[in-house]
């Protein structure tokens, strides 16, 4: 597992516990690359290298199994687990709904009054980096932006659901980062203009279409990673 400086250190603060803390490390790690697939996961080297005990690390690795980010491989240990094709498409068919639904519900509040000012200030931050063609802050606020359609939505159980599925999503962009930044963001500019003008089932079909342009786009891609990689 490699070494990180100083500043790449657990931060352990309230309301956080100790073990959840762990899980948000190494997730964050493993969403943006720096853990990369197939790479071990030692319970006494991340103890060192964080300064916790084995007790959070224990707690944190069911969950991180649980949501797809590693595996526990006979003498092996834990593992940061593979993206397959098959987890990409299922990722795809929750998105078609779930993205859906978000786009829906938060137009309808846009329709009731709320005003979308958050989402507006999220697209505005998309499009700084798409103009500063900075891959990493790309991905990092076209999740913001899209975590921020579903804040709008104002579901918690929806909020709830999203959040292993955003996590998926961000790493997924950053393994397959050969996308056409500008082209998302037109279409960010017109999921967020349907939501704020409350035009709900204008807004559904922009998300829907958007998820399946980004399916069309993405498993090429992944499939081509996974066939280099044989």
């Amino acid at each position: 597992m490699p070494h990180n400086d100083s500043a790449d250190t657990l931060r352990l603060d309230a309301p956080l516990s100790r073990g959840e803390a762990v899980y948000e490390w190494v997730r964050d790690r493993i969403i943006d690359g720096r853990l990369p697939t197939g790479s071990r996961i030692r319970e006494r080297d991340l103890a060192e290298e964080i300064n916790v005990s084995r007790v959070p690390i224990r707690e944190a690795f069911p969950r991180l199994e649980a949501e797809g980010y590693i595996r526990t491989l006979p003498r092996r240990g834990a593992v940061v687990a593979p993206m397959a094709l098959a987890d990409v498409v299922e990722l795809f068919d929750v998105r078609a709904s779930l993205e859906v639904l978000a786009a829906r519900l938060a137009a309808a509040r846009c329709a009731d009054g709320a005003d979308g000012i958050e989402l507006l200030a999220a697209l505005r931050s998309a499009e700084e980096a798409t103009e500063r063609t900075d891959a990493r802050a790309i991905v990092g606020a076209t999740s913001d932006f899209h975590a921020a359609v579903v804040e709008l939505a104002g579901n918690t159980l929806l909020q709830g659901l999203m959040v292993p599925i955003q996590g998926r999503v961000k790493r997924l962009f950053n393994i397959a980062n050969e996308r056409d930044d500008a082209d998302l963001h037109r279409e960010h500019q017109e999921l967020c203009d349907a939501i704020v003008r409350g035009q709900v089932e204008r807004a559904a079909a922009l998300a829907l279409a958007h998820v399946e342009h980004s399916r069309a786009d993405t498993i090429p891609i992944i499939e081509r990673i996974i066939a280099d990689s044989e």
